[in-house]
């Protein structure tokens, strides 16, 4: 039987003009943005080959992380919070859902949405194929880089949404996190290896740039010095340890609603 709250959640998103606004959108962007490089290159001489393919990648990545990662922890970061300012709360406890399903109603929406959108983009990725400079298996590598901490950060707004009772707080707290991870993994070890020089362990910096969806997705395309942590690429430092938030995250989340349901 299928889950009801998710039949719910994705007949409100879909009947909602605001998804397919963020959609059409970004879509036009990432067109806009990839012509205008080809456009560029052609009128100032440059050679449209693998090097320039990799920047125009890099370029299209950036903004898809920075769409994706920003926008939909919005979806889940009231998913709890909300219903206890709406006192509608009181009626999810005496339904029959179970945590687990009630998690699985709340993001599954979200994760659809984000897949179509991710799908949606890939006609523009194939169009810089033919410039060379990356393969299928790389574009492949680009794609799990961007869904997977777009998981781990819908799922951290959902955490904290049943953390906080104000969705305004958890909405701030889940950007926060967000933007850590987005931003700071990038930023804070620069500035920790500049103030302490040698005293901290390189390993656990290296461990923090990897985590950055950036830097990952530069590595696989070439673009900057891939750091290998343990003989691990940064791609697969980034997905596994995305993978271990978003568990952690959802285990939270579910142990907190039960603790609310009493």
């Amino acid at each position: 039987m299928l889950n009801p709250l998710l039949i719910e959640e994705l007949r409100t998103l879909t009947r909602s003009g605001r998804i397919y606004a963020i959609g059409v959108t970004l879509i036009i962007t990432l067109s806009a943005l990839t012509f205008g490089l080809i456009w560029d290159a052609s009128t100032t001489e440059r050679i449209l080959g693998p090097e320039y393919g990799k920047g125009m990648f890099l370029v299209f990545f950036v903004v898809l992380i920075l769409a994706i990662c920003l926008i939909f922890p919005a979806f889940t970061a009231g998913a709890i919070s909300s219903e206890q300012e709406r006192m509608t709360f009181d009626l999810l406890r005496i339904t029959l859902l179970r945590p687990h399903q009630y998690l699985v109603g709340k993001i599954g929406s979200v994760l659809v949405c984000i897949s179509t959108l991710l799908f949606a983009s890939l006609p523009v990725a194939i169009l810089m194929l033919p410039l060379g400079g990356i393969s299928t298996t790389e574009l492949i590598h680009c794609y799990l880089v961007t869904f997977i901490p777009a998981i781990a950060f819908s799922l951290s707004g959902l955490m904290w949404s049943s953390v906080f009772r104000n969705t305004r707080t958890s909405t701030g707290v889940t950007y926060a996190f967000a933007g850590f991870f987005i931003f700071g993994t990038g930023i804070v070890p620069m500035i920790l290896k500049e103030a302490f020089r040698e005293k901290l362990n390189q390993v656990v910096l290296d461990l923090c740039v990897s985590l950055n969806p950036f830097y990952a997705t530069a590595s696989i395309l070439g673009r900057t010095k891939a750091i290998q942590v343990s003989g691990l690429s940064p791609q697969s430092i980034t997905i596994a340890g995305y993978l271990v938030i978003s568990l952690i995250t959802a285990c939270i989340a579910m142990l907190r609603f039960k603790r609310m349901r009493g």
